[in-house]
């Protein structure tokens, strides 16, 4: 009797059990619910990319403003899916469409509003012509490019020395893509055709491998540069007659005539008393500015190339001129470049040549007030130099 009566009992604390643990899920499911709502989802965006005619023009999507949008813009959408699109502008008729838009892809449209007024018309035609010429441009941009990495000169180009000047235009013979026009001066023809000839093989390119078209102007009058010596000339020079002046020569000058000075007193040399190539620099103070001058010191690493001991060791000077000249005066100020040559002396000894010194000098006033120098570098071999006479 009393084992029967306990079998009976157990099934019902079973059911117990389950109840007490469904209990328990549901108040976890309520404070997991209710206790904590969820946050609601951030609405979905797409970036929409905008093109179109005209160039500005206000946007509606779905009804929303987004304001004014230009073309090429890109917008963020707050919307994704089929959305409606509302193109506007005062004097455009209004486009309305239909569109998808994806959070996950790119997204383009181009909408092009009909012009109604003469001015919405006037605007269209300007933006066109505009597009116009920028496509012309890149069109010339790419063309100039090729043509430059085709033809390096024509990075050297145009050039205006004071016995020739060189200019690009159109070829003249078949099979050249465009022509050298080289201008030489009345009475100095073969001495610029001498020049031209030395200023290409200096530059590194061949005259014979340009169409090459000459034409006679006038002398140039604006620099009035001596010729350079010749082999004979500078072969009868002597030390003695080289005089090296410790401070320069004061006088009134014109802004040219002082920027050549200038270029050829700071090439002037006594190495065995000057110590250093910069040392020119410092005797040319008085010709400077005074803010230029005051800058103009001892350099930490003075300059002392080989040509230069040796002319030291020799007692030599140098005997400078300049090779080339152009100059431009605006508002006051001259702008000059020039290419500074010069000859090592020493008695019973051949004349030594370096590179020629690319010196750009700013005048005004009557003073120097800036000047930049690039001198040859001393380690390679300049024997093919335009300072040489034989080279030119």
């Amino acid at each position: 009797m009393n084992v029967a009566t306990t079998a009976q009992k157990k099934p019902l604390a079973l059911k117990i059990t389950i109840a007490v643990l469904i209990v328990v899920g549901l108040v976890g499911v309520y404070f997991l619910t209710i206790g904590n709502p969820r946050e609601p989802e951030a609405p979905s965006t797409a970036e929409l990319t905008i093109s179109g005619s005209p160039k500005e023009f206000n946007l509606k999507v779905n009804g929303q403003d987004y304001g004014l949008v230009k073309d090429g813009e890109t917008v963020t959408i707050s919307a994704t899916g089929s959305v409606e699109l509302v193109a506007s502008r005062e004097g455009f008729a209004d486009v309305t469409i239909p569109w998808q838009l994806s959070s996950a892809n790119k997204n383009g449209v181009h909408l092009a509003l009909e012009a109604q007024t003469d001015e919405a018309k006037a605007i269209v035609a300007e933006e066109q012509n505009l597009a116009n010429e920028a496509e012309v441009g890149e069109a010339y941009v790419k063309d100039a490019e090729k043509a430059y990495k085709d033809y390096p000169i024509l990075s050297d180009l145009p050039y205006q020395g004071n016995r020739f000047e060189l200019y690009q235009g159109l070829a003249n013979k078949q099979g050249y893509e465009f022509g050298l026009y080289l201008q030489l001066f009345t009475g100095t023809e073969d001495e610029g055709r001498t020049a031209f000839n030395a200023w290409m093989k200096d530059h590194g390119y061949d005259p014979a491998g340009y169409n090459v078209i000459e034409e006679i102007k006038s002398a140039k009058q604006s620099a009035q540069l001596p010729e350079p010596p010749t082999s004979g000339a500078l072969g009868a020079i002597t030390v003695d007659s080289i005089t090296v002046h410790d401070n320069p020569e004061l006088k009134e000058r014109t802004a040219d005539q002082l920027a050549q000075y200038f270029g050829l007193y700071t090439a002037t040399w006594e190495p065995k008393e000057d110590g250093y190539i910069e040392y020119s620099e410092q005797r040319a103070k008085p010709l400077m500015a005074k803010n230029l001058a005051d800058t103009v010191e001892e350099p930490y690493k003075p300059t002392i190339t080989f040509n230069w001991q040796v002319a030291q060791s020799m007692n030599g000077r140098s005997y400078p001129w300049i090779q080339t000249y152009e100059s431009t005066t605006k508002k006051g100020i001259t702008k000059a470049k020039m290419e500074v040559c010069w000859a090592w002396i020493a008695d019973e000894e051949d004349p030594v040549f370096d590179a020629p010194r690319e010196l750009d000098v700013t005048v005004k006033d009557g003073k120097v007030q800036e000047y930049y120098y690039t001198d040859g570098d001393p380690l390679v071999d300049q024997s093919g130099t335009i300072c040489d006479p034989s080279n030119r």
